[in-house]
């Protein structure tokens, strides 16, 4: 896709047992206990779970329960060793292990250590008086984080770090036995590693979460030595104004209808005020090396090959919609569709209904889900719908097989055949020119040199394309409507539909002219005059593994919100981004 994040983002995770056992005294090794009251006909079995705890880490464990003294009356389950990094982790519940299922009360915890060194590198704390299918707001969370890694880390190593950011939340639902839900809910603050006075964006720096009542819910955090790191210096740097006329040219605009273009982004675009715009933005983001202004992969540092990072060109296609509906309004309608759409009467006839409850916050969406699965969990299948209309806005069907990707059987000439035909027949009224793009032969870039192959996980294997995925945009006047889009995928060995997205039906458009409008050029000058980039760290990380050292790029600034430039009028739009609040 070629467009910036607000666009994307619009097209578009008990009974008690007696108290845990003494806690050794500092620097003392200690063999871990099970609960008192495990049977004997277990008892071998938890034995080979707890390895003696190290003492740099008995002594970690001491300063959190300190901090977080609900954790020491909790009882050790497991103690064990990851072979794959030498970490040490350790398993506390307040429940024997046979009662670990039921979640409608207890408490427990997963953290996890440097096996050496003691540090603390994970925590997570499940407890069912703490549930709560609410979220804190940012102050409480930013107010409880920030205390809570003073007084961990003490307040001459917290200058390390950053203002606390917002990484989003997260949730989760216990089912239980008795019918009824247990729904948590946490808020993520990220405080990011500060070097030069510049933050390294990414996950670099304490990752705390925090629930509505302000516990500390989750810390993650993997120490860097800095004194074995080359950080690039930044006043090597170009100047802001000389790099901004670098990166930044009239042929890096597009010009793009929106039919909702919302005033504000937030996590519920039902209830912000939206009106139709014809907008100019950049067609291409990322970073800038800070000398030259060249594209740069921050996998690797190196700098892209001209027109590497510019957008490919999309191609138009002429429709004659006929305007049928694909309406759901229940399963067994569901699995009808599948049939009828994917071509595909064997697998669908195995499928049943995927006993999947929802989470609680999810009952509000007006997005009805409906999932299957086979038995053997080898094939699955989706749809969304519309909750009032029935209308079908998603399906796909995904067949999971041991067979390694074949050579395709089928032209991609034939697949977008397939796909057009399909969008003539089922797309809205309005759509009589598409303009179309395919990612079918996107090709993930070479490992870079630091990534140790052998400690990549098992069984991965580098992206192989099983399918052609074509990527419609409806038009008006000619110009692309970014927020009524339209993908299908083709299979390309059998030619079947494997999914498919579409937008609302409608008979007619209200957007717009665009016949006087201002020039790119006029647009590109109210762009600089509003937006420059900024000078930041990126440290490249794949999978559990970093590089060696941070890369110092140039990147856009939309600390202040994301922006566009009205294509009517010539002003610079700032739409604020409040995607964390609720």
């Amino acid at each position: 896709m070629k467009h910036s994040l607000p666009l994307a983002a619009l097209l578009l995770a008990s009974s008690l047992v007696p108290a845990a056992p003494a806690l050794a005294a500092e620097g003392e090794a200690v063999q871990a206990q099970p609960a008192e009251s495990a049977t004997s006909n277990t008892s071998d079995a938890a034995t080979e779970n707890l390895v003696p705890i190290p003492p740099a880490v008995q002594k970690t464990m001491d300063r959190l329960f300190t901090l977080q003294p609900e954790l020491k009356k909790l009882n050790i389950i497991t103690s064990t060793i990851r072979e794959d990094n030498q970490h040490f982790r350790v398993y506390l519940s307040d429940k024997k292990e046979e009662e670990l299922r039921n979640s409608k009360e207890g408490m427990s915890a997963h953290l996890e250590f440097d096996e050496k060194t003691g540090e603390l590198l994970l925590l997570n704390v499940q407890a069912a008086a703490w549930s709560s299918d609410k979220l804190p707001s940012l102050q409480l969370t930013y107010e409880t984080a920030e205390k809570f890694l003073t007084q961990w880390l003490g307040a001459e190593e917290r200058k390390q770090f950053g203002k606390p950011v917002s990484r989003g939340s997260s949730g989760s639902t216990a089912h239980n036995d008795d019918g009824t839900q247990t729904s948590w809910r946490e808020r993520h603050a990220q405080f990011p590693l500060i070097l030069n006075g510049i933050p390294v964006e990414g996950d670099v720096g304490p990752r705390i979460g925090v629930d509505a009542s302000g516990h500390i819910t989750s810390y993650t955090y993997s120490p860097i030595d800095l004194n074995k790191v080359t950080i690039p210096k930044p006043d090597t740097a170009l100047p802001v104004e000389e790099i901004k006329q670098k990166i930044a040219t009239a042929d890096s605009l597009g010009l793009y209808y929106m039919e909702h273009q919302p005033e504000k982004y937030s996590r519920s675009l039902d209830n912000t005020k939206s009106k139709p715009a014809l907008l100019y933005d950049l067609q291409q983001y990322g970073y800038y090396q800070p000398q030259t202004g060249k594209a740069v992969d921050t996998m690797s540092g190196k700098e892209l090959a001209d027109g590497q990072n510019k957008p490919t060109p999309n191609k138009k296609v002429v429709l004659y919609p006929k305007g049928e509906q694909l309406i759901v309004r229940s399963e067994e309608e569901a699995k009808q569709l599948l049939a009828k759409v994917f071509n595909n009467k064997d697998a669908v006839a195995k499928l049943r209904v995927e006993e999947r409850r929802g989470m609680a916050w999810e009952k509000e969406s007006p997005q009805q889900m409906y999932e299957f699965s086979t038995e053997d969990h080898k094939i699955f299948a989706s749809v969304a719908a519309d909750k009032k209309t029935g209308q079908v806005q998603y399906a796909n069907l995904q067949l999971n097989t041991d067979q390694k990707a074949q050579p395709a059987k089928v032209a991609k000439d034939r697949a977008f055949a397939t796909a057009r035909n399909f969008l003539e027949k089922y797309a809205s009224p309005s759509t009589t020119l598409l303009e179309w793009t395919d990612s079918t032969y996107y090709k993930e870039p070479e490992l870079p040199s630091w990534v140790d192959k052998s400690k990549l996980p098992e069984g991965f294997t580098e992206h192989q394309p099983k399918e052609y995925s074509f990527f419609f945009y409806e038009t008006y006047q000619g110009v692309p409507i970014m927020d009524r889009t339209y993908r299908v995928s083709v299979d390309n060995q059998t030619g079947n539909i494997v999914s498919f997205s579409l937008a609302t039906p409608k008979d007619k458009l209200d957007l717009p002219d665009s016949k006087d409008i201002v020039t790119k050029e006029q647009a590109l000058e109210a762009f600089l005059k509003n937006k420059s980039p900024k000078l930041q760290y990126v440290w490249p990380q794949y999978f559990d593994q970093r590089a060696p050292a941070p890369i110092l790029v140039y990147a856009w600034d939309y600390s202040e919100g994301f922006g566009y430039v009205d294509a009517l009028t010539g002003q610079y739009i700032i739409v604020p981004s409040e995607w964390d609040e609720e």
